[in-house]
């Protein structure tokens, strides 16, 4: 009898501490594709930011987290296109360069077949307030290969523990990410 108290207790402890964070985070990839053909990643050039500190500590749990599963981080030409989308204080319209890849909508199951905007499509997603999505993209088919998305309550105001909620969803996000080593 003690040791399904301890283990319900462990129980509960784990379920309050994932709740406690707020984050709630998922991550959808192209079960074809052989993510160990990927040795380099690099990122894709985006505009100016509101927030540019948050937005490097964003690059930067990327960044950590690629490196750590072996890739290798050029300034272009990588393997792997990373991107992010996100917003603090409000939803916002994002639009994507269909040339680099077809970003698929991010209100259900991304569809992994060819990566072509079908016509009449548009170029922007709307992305909610608190919202951070990953994409990361072949280069070369153009194709979206992996995507992460995290949904958490962010005050910008309390830069540290905004900083330390999203480095969290990016760290669960990537505990998704096919092994590579």
């Amino acid at each position: 009898m003690r040791g399904w108290k301890a283990l319900w207790a462990a129980l509960l402890f784990m379920l309050t501490a994932v709740y406690a964070g707020g984050q709630k985070v998922s991550v959808q990839y192209n079960k074809q594709a052989n993510f160990q053909e990927y040795k380099t990643y690099s990122w894709m050039p985006h505009d100016a930011t509101s927030r540019p500190f948050f937005a490097l500590d964003i690059e930067g749990a990327i960044d950590n987290q690629l490196q750590e599963r072996g890739l290798q981080k050029l300034a272009n030409g990588g393997d792997l296109l990373v991107t992010t989308y996100g917003s603090l204080s409000e939803g916002v319209n994002v639009s994507y360069n269909h040339d680099i890849y077809a970003m698929p909508g991010l209100d259900g199951p991304v569809t992994w077949a060819n990566g072509t905007p079908l016509p009449g499509n548009s170029t922007a997603s709307y992305v909610d307030k608190g919202m951070l999505i990953v994409d990361l993209v072949d280069r070369r088919a153009k194709q979206l290969q992996w995507r992460g998305t995290a949904k958490a309550k962010v005050d910008p105001e309390q830069k540290e523990k905004s900083f330390e909620i999203v480095e969290n969803a990016v760290a669960k996000m990537f505990k998704q990410y096919p092994s590579t080593k």
